[in-house]
């Protein structure tokens, strides 16, 4: 199956080479007839771009480590059609959250090829011109491939707006990688999946309403029992601890997939790198694992249990040798992780900006829940603890007598600040009281 991004009369129509044509009577998603199990939803790039504007941006955010250009545009062009929001989903200044597909689906980060081999789930540009045509992905159950017509047509890496005359590289991307996952042409007019795009429109990046349809008829409907990923609190150099800070994960025989250091244009070079038979704690919230001295580098991680495709988590970033797992976790709070009912307990905070106000919350859940586009780890309802101002130090400390009644519980917990309407937070913490 070939997919084609073809241009015609200042737009870019998107057809199907195998004659497929989107007709009045397509009013909503159609698939291509296949789907992408586990061992094909590897995404690598393999940055033969040519112009510079495919490779202008040059600085690297907290949510999508390692990588900046063209790797950082089409990593997130694949992540939007994830379950969930990679990370805390940030990183893009055109829309709130990077990834909302809300299915059985989460595409795997895995870096950069060395070169290009039809069918191995890379994406590249060749030094050919295409007659017209901006980009196509041959694709079909046993892998993809992204072809960008770099001759012809400037694709911009963004992050955010690009100019007019140039094509948006984030956009077309998410638009192709529809078609990899087995999405075809939809006459839905504001999707991603709608067949044409302009000069300067980054407005495909994010996934609308229709597209979200067909992942989830194609994968099903995200899984109540699907693993996530809130945190990682720890060390992420190699021989560090890290511990990963979820939900829904088993007792036993739990897996975290990274972002393999094998730099290779054939099938091994899409392999995860893997940590097998791991055990879980607090309740399946937390997996403590040494960190690998080599072979993974920085991009994402995943939770891989025992089961289908649902039960593989959405990324998150791993910042390899980092330090702290989460870079949205601005603040650093320490306190204990156990302590006995109707004990004083005492946590604190550093790290913060100076006198601004503060809050120490917790919560029965770890779900995370969302403040104006901020992520917070704790899940909702919430309550405070306390509140207050940070010293001239930005740091604060908490004391509170824990209730007698409240033994054989587990809560989270987690500080903020607000200044000037925006957040920060800090790692969260579990606490088990015995």
């Amino acid at each position: 199956m070939k997919n084609l991004l073809k241009f015609g009369f200042g737009t870019a129509a998107l057809i199907a080479a195998s004659g497929l044509t989107v007709t009045d009577d397509a009013q909503s998603w159609a698939g291509l007839g296949f789907s992408l199990g586990l061992g094909q939803r590897d995404v690598r790039v393999f940055d033969n771009f040519d112009d510079s504007q495919s490779n202008n941006n040059t600085t690297e955010h907290y949510n999508w480590p390692g990588y900046t250009g063209a790797e950082l545009a089409l990593w997130k062009s694949a992540a939007e059609w994830g379950s969930d929001p990679f990370g805390d989903g940030s990183g893009d200044g055109t829309q709130g959250i990077v990834g909302s597909g809300g299915g059985n689906f989460t595409p795997i980060w895995n870096g950069n090829a060395s070169g290009f081999t039809t069918g191995n789930n890379i994406i590249h540009a060749p030094n050919i011109s295409g007659g017209g045509a901006i980009a196509w992905m041959f694709g079909g159950s046993n892998g993809w491939s992204i072809e960008f017509i770099d001759n012809d047509f400037v694709f911009a890496d963004g992050p955010d707006g690009i100019s007019g005359g140039q094509m948006d590289m984030q956009g077309v991307g998410c638009h192709e990688y529809g078609h990899s996952l087995g999405l075809d042409h939809t006459n839905t007019a504001g999707a991603t999946m709608y067949p044409s795009i302009g000069y300067g429109n980054s407005s495909t990046r994010s996934i609308a309403t229709d597209d979200k349809n067909g992942v989830q008829g194609i994968y099903g409907v995200q899984d109540a029992a699907m693993p996530f990923i809130n945190d990682i609190t720890g060390s992420t150099a190699g021989g560090g601890t890290a511990v990963i800070v979820g939900g829904n994960f088993t007792a036993t025989e739990c897996r975290l997939w990274f972002n393999s250091d094998l730099l290779d244009n054939q099938d091994a070079g899409g392999a995860v790198y893997k940590l097998n038979g791991l055990t879980s704690s607090g309740g399946g919230t937390q997996i403590s694992f040494t960190v690998p001295q080599s072979g993974l580098e920085s991009g994402g991680v995943h939770v891989k249990l025992t089961g289908g495709g649902e039960m593989l988590s959405s990324g998150h970033p791993f910042d390899y040798g980092g330090g702290n797992g989460s870079g949205s976790d601005t603040l650093t709070l320490s306190g204990p992780s156990s302590a006995n009912a109707g004990t004083k307990v005492t946590y604190s905070f550093t790290d913060a900006r100076p006198s601004v106000y503060y809050e120490l919350n917790y919560s029965l859940s770890n779900a995370g829940h969302d403040v104006g586009g901020h992520l917070f780890d704790l899940g909702l309802p919430q309550k405070t603890v306390k509140s207050g101002t940070t010293s001239a130090t930005g740091y604060a400390i908490i004391s509170k007598r824990l209730p007698n009644g409240a033994a054989g519980m587990t809560v989270y917990i987690e500080a903020l600040t607000l200044d000037g309407g925006i957040y920060e937070d800090s790692n969260m913490i579990t606490l088990d009281i015995l």
